[in-house]
C-alpha cells in the first residue's frame, strides 16, 4: 500500500488552524488557560486517528471492500476506538460483540468488522 504524504500536510494544516483558532479566541480555551497543553492534545487526538483510518483502509483493502463503503467502517473504527477508551475487560469484549451485531445490520461484512477489531484493535469480540 502505498504512502499518502499529502495526508501529513493536512495533519500539519489542522494543527496549525487549531492552534490559531485558539489564539484568536475563535475556540474555546481551557478554563485554566494553557492554549499549548490543549493544542498538544488535540494534535496527539488528531494523530491517533490518522493512523486508526490508515490502518482501518490497510484491512479494507486487503478485503476487497469497496471505497464507496469506507466511509461506514471508518465510522465502526471510530465506535470501537471509543469503547476502547470507556471499557475494558470483558465489558469491552461483551459491547465490541454487540458492535459488531449493530454494524452488521447496518450492511457491513461480519468478517471485516472482526478483522478490524483484531487487526486494528488487538480485540477478539467472537470467542466466549
Amino acid at each position: 500500500m502505498k504512502r499518502d504524504i499529502r495526508r501529513h500536510f493536512a495533519v500539519d494544516r489542522a494543527i496549525g488552524r487549531y492552534a490559531a483558532a485558539l489564539r484568536q479566541g475563535k475556540t474555546p480555551c481551557r478554563a485554566d488557560g494553557k492554549a499549548a497543553r490543549q493544542t498538544d492534545n488535540f494534535q496527539y487526538a488528531f494523530m491517533r486517528s490518522d493512523l486508526r483510518y490508515a490502518q482501518i483502509k490497510e484491512v479494507l483493502c486487503d478485503a476487497g471492500v469497496q471505497t464507496c463503503l469506507f466511509v461506514m467502517y471508518r465510522s465502526f473504527g471510530l465506535h470501537i476506538d471509543k469503547l476502547c477508551r470507556d471499557y475494558s475487560g470483558e465489558a469491552l469484549r461483551l459491547r465490541t460483540l454487540y458492535a459488531v451485531q449493530r454494524w452488521q445490520s447496518y450492511g457491513c461484512r461480519p468478517e471485516v468488522l472482526s478483522a478490524i477489531c483484531a487487526r486494528v484493535f488487538g480485540l477478539d469480540p467472537i470467542q466466549p
